[in-house]
């Protein structure tokens, strides 16, 4: 037997027990109404659960399917986005079974769900757009038809097998992502224990930020879908980090970034170089090379070109590309990137569907931590008069006056750390839209592809960027002051 099927037996096997500890007289199966309760034993039910506790949904989140959830205070992990929620599920998935997820359409820009490997690289995802709705009465699926309205049922699939994004010539089934594969150079483990991600972007009602609508049910089912083996209790918060919403923000983000330079965490990271160099994110392995260049001082690109070390990492979302631009104090204590801003959807004068991407966001981060220490979407950026935006990073007691949104500025904190890292995010582009990040390929540079788009990252001179109110201007003076310096 192979070393794959052995794991695949194993996994499989501890799938099953765990669901046959869990036993509930409530059985619901389409293959065979008439099954006797004996023939039906063993299933677990979020029903039987949630009364035996006294309500609806389980209290503090104990038992809830949904593991745990983002949060900007306690769980401000794997450099995520501010106006993003998160929410992760486990699934012991094997080839006889699939989850099941029944949902309802949120009132938000964006949803998704994400699949990922022990080494948090996305296996594969499927977009809100893609999810058929199951509710025939409704106007359909807000997210692919302009004008139905938000609430609408559906229902997605997380199957065993490899993916459509790791091999393209599987065949994607109707409202369905897969568990994937894990890559250990030539072997293919399968990835039975499926990590998965929800994810909710720019919500637009709900306490826990899910758009109005609660969290998904999840359901444990044969894989041709004739039998229910379990379905897990639901809440409307996970336990943790909160306690099922019912702990208080502790304050971490404003302490750290209180610790104001030069009482900084002295926890040095090799992300930055001088001049700024802004790369797209391919993966980890890539990432690892390029830390490595930068502590050597030697070129490794070509070497991580030839590595073949998967793609994404750092629980990454399928749907979005990424660019980073590192910082460091060692350099200048001001830091700026500018690029010209893409469309996104709902903004103003711009159709459904005719948007070069359905959202955009930048957001400071710390690389020691992963934790976003500001973020800002797509609506919340300013822009000038050509359409472009200008981040300026810096302690607060660095900030110029000048620097300001009226004058056209994003102004991010540095936070406690000596480095900084500048994430922009394209989600979803339009076909049309080529200067995406997602249309640069390894090898290509950022502005050949992404041309104005490109984001270009500088350090400034106090002194400099004070000379003008425009930040257009203010940016050209200080790249010319730069180079010229350099």
């Amino acid at each position: 037997m192979k070393l794959s099927q052995v794991f695949t037996a194993a996994v499989a096997g501890t799938a099953f027990a765990l669901l046959g500890a869990c036993s509930s007289e409530d059985v619901r199966t389409t293959a065979n109404p008439g099954a006797s309760p004996a023939a039906s034993s063993n299933v677990l039910s979020s029903e039987s659960l949630a009364q035996a506790m006294g309500g609806s949904e389980t209290p503090l989140g104990l038992g809830c399917g949904w593991i745990a959830a983002s949060d900007p205070d306690k769980a401000n992990i794997a450099f995520p986005d501010s106006e993003a929620k998160y929410w992760v599920a486990a699934a012991p998935v094997s080839p006889q079974t699939r989850l099941r997820i029944d949902g309802r359409y949120p009132d938000a820009r964006y949803f998704s769900y994400n699949a990922y490997d022990a080494a948090l690289r996305p296996t594969d995802a499927v977009a809100d757009f893609e999810l058929t709705p199951s509710d025939k009465g409704r106007e359909g699926n807000p997210f692919a038809r302009k004008g139905a309205k938000p609430g609408g049922a559906y229902t997605a699939y997380l199957e065993y097998g490899a993916s459509p994004v790791q091999n393209p010539d599987v065949q994607r089934k109707p409202n369905t992502f897969y568990t994937g594969e894990i890559g250990l150079g030539p072997l293919k483990i399968p990835n039975a224990l499926a990590v998965f991600i929800y994810r909710v972007y720019v919500s637009n009602t709900g306490e826990f930020f899910d758009g109005g609508v609660g969290l998904p049910t999840l359901t444990l089912e044969t894989a041709d879908g004739s039998r229910e083996l379990g379905t897990l209790p639901n809440c409307a918060e996970p336990l943790l980090p909160n306690a099922g919403g019912a702990l208080p923000p502790l304050g971490l983000n404003q302490l750290l970034l209180g610790l104001d330079y030069p009482n900084q965490l002295a926890l040095p990271f090799p992300t930055a170089t001088n001049p700024p160099n802004t790369l797209k994110f391919f993966s980890l392995g890539d990432t690892a090379f390029r830390i490595a260049g930068n502590v050597t001082g030697q070129d490794t690109s070509m070497l991580g070109g030839r590595v073949d070390s998967g793609s994404g990492g750092f629980l990454s979302n399928v749907h979005n590309a990424y660019t980073s631009t590192g910082f460091a104090r060692r350099y200048g204590s001001l830091a700026m990137v500018r690029a010209k801003a893409p469309t996104y959807r709902g903004q103003a004068g711009v159709e459904f569907g005719q948007e070069q991407l359905r959202y955009w966001s930048l957001c400071g981060n710390e690389f020691a931590t992963q934790r976003f220490t500001d973020c800002a979407a797509d609506f919340q950026v300013p822009l000038d008069d050509q359409g472009f935006f200008t981040v300026v990073i810096s302690d607060p007691a660095d900030r110029p006056a000048n620097a300001t949104a009226e004058n056209g500025f994003l102004w991010l904190p540095w936070g406690p750390y000596p480095d900084q890292l500048l994430l922009y995010r394209h989600m979803l582009h339009n076909p049309e839209f080529t200067e995406a990040i997602q249309n640069v390929e390894k090898g290509d540079a950022l502005a050949d592809v992404m041309k104005d788009f490109a984001p270009v990252g500088i350090y400034c001179d106090p002194n400099v960027f004070t000379q003008s109110n425009r930040s257009g201007e203010v940016f050209a003076l200080c790249e010319q002051d730069q180079n010229t310096n350099q």
